[in-house]
């Protein structure tokens, strides 16, 4: 995952949709939390981006100034057709819509859509889909202050050692990104590398004072490493909560799959290295 600093085009794509610009992998990369949606999973509080994501990315751009373009957000049921309407008459290609988790309070749905477009003009027909999203406080109690265990922080050091990548700490919740950057993958014909379309991602949120927090991951995965990666999760009783495509015209085929416990975050972690190695570290191409 790269540091570089965004273009000035980056920007401009970022501040339509009111969220903030980075380069991961070299690719433009914008994101936002829903922070009105204030959900529960197995019972805890799950606010982190993993749970209310909105993210949106442009690469490969060619010199008629077309990109391949990407976004996903988190979405309520009776938001979908509304959205997915809105959308449709903007042009843009609507590529998955399902659950990533299991348990949850309200119920979360997450919706996937690609277009080979300039940018901006991505940007902004996207910024008017989203416009039909409730902007009202929804789900579990507001304004309450979170207490965070003071072992929190060093438990997500410990929690980024084991799984690598780039970490953050903040308001008691640890995020853990990569990419698997192994898979030379295309959409649409294009080149990606986009961190939506290779992520790998792990969060724990919402530690109790027993050292058991809710512990959350996804990774982009092919299908032939689904069965083997499913067996090893269930090995250590971790809850598979949903696999599927995000995303349509990808070479290799590109599936997701997402996975909880409530756990003691380095148990989890540890877990979850383990299943990891049954994914291949070779270089994967389009056929």
């Amino acid at each position: 995952m790269s540091h570089m600093q965004p273009t000035n085009l980056c920007r401009q794509f970022a501040d339509i949709l009111d969220a903030a610009p980075s380069v991961i992998n070299g690719v433009c990369t914008a994101t936002k939390s829903r922070t009105n949606l204030h959900p529960f999973v197995l019972g805890r509080r799950a606010e982190s981006f993993m749970f209310v994501p909105q993210a949106f990315s442009f690469e490969d751009v060619n010199s008629e100034g077309r990109a391949l373009c990407l976004g996903e957000t988190v979405i309520l049921q009776n938001e979908i057709n509304p959205f997915i309407s809105r959308l449709r008459a903007n042009g843009i290609i609507v590529t998955a819509l399902h659950n990533h988790w299991l348990f949850d309070d309200p119920r979360l749905m997450y919706i996937h859509f690609e277009s080979i477009d300039e940018p901006l003009s991505f940007a902004r027909k996207v910024r008017d889909a989203l416009e039909v999203l409730t902007t009202r406080n929804l789900g579990g109690v507001q304004n309450v202050r979170v207490r965070v265990p003071r072992q929190a922080e060093g438990l997500c050091e410990e929690f980024h050692r084991i799984l690598g990548g780039m970490h953050t700490f903040e308001n008691g919740v640890c995020m853990v990104m990569r990419s698997r950057t192994n898979i030379k993958a295309r959409i649409l014909g294009r080149r990606t590398r986009s961190f939506l379309a290779i992520p790998q991602m792990f969060t724990f949120e919402s530690l109790t004072r027993d050292g058991r927090a809710l512990c959350s991951g996804e990774t982009v995965i092919l299908e032939d490493e689904i069965n083997p990666f499913i067996d090893r999760l269930r090995e250590h009783n971790i809850i598979v909560t949903a696999f599927h495509n995000h995303w349509l015209f990808d070479n290799p085929r590109l599936m997701y799959i997402h996975f909880e416990k409530i756990d003691n975050p380095v148990s989890f972690a540890l877990d979850v290295q383990d299943a990891l190695k049954v994914l291949t570290n070779n270089e994967v191409r389009p056929s």
